[in-house]
């Protein structure tokens, strides 16, 4: 009995982390993406907004893993940190450039980090997933 206890509040426990990191991660791309943005045009405002919420969405699909309880915390960890640090490198690359010069494309670039970001989260919790129906196949 203790150990379930035990086991159920260290999974609540990284659940938090992940909800933790997922949110700290998903500020990132936002906030680079705000540095490189001309706010004085407000008829682009929405198209904004809608590129803000794209980058925050891979965050969201973690959000919405760990609170399904299908998934394994962990394997909403593992994505949450691949996927984050995936993302932080190369927003913060597209943002100040540490290794290529600045090119036209690279606000283009930035929308496709988020969809890359959305294939990591994808196909590690659906390796988690299988590795968690193949666990519990054997016992």
């Amino acid at each position: 009995m203790l150990a379930i206890s035990l086991r159920k509040s260290e999974e609540i426990n990284v659940a938090r982390l992940t909800y933790v990191l997922a949110a700290v991660f998903a500020l990132i791309g936002p906030a680079l993406f705000l540095r490189t943005i001309n706010l004085t045009e407000w008829g682009m405002l929405p198209a904004e907004l809608g590129f803000a919420l794209w980058f925050v969405s891979p965050f969201i699909l973690v959000a919405l893993a760990v609170r399904s309880e299908k998934f394994s915390s962990i394997g909403a960890l593992i994505a949450t940190t691949l996927a984050g640090l995936f993302g932080a490198w190369f927003y913060a690359e597209l943002t100040f450039h540490f290794t290529t010069k600045s090119d036209a494309q690279d606000a283009i670039a930035m929308l496709f980090v988020a969809a890359y970001q959305h294939a990591i989260i994808v196909l590690t919790l659906g390796l988690s997933l299988i590795v968690g129906w193949l666990q519990a196949r054997q016992k």
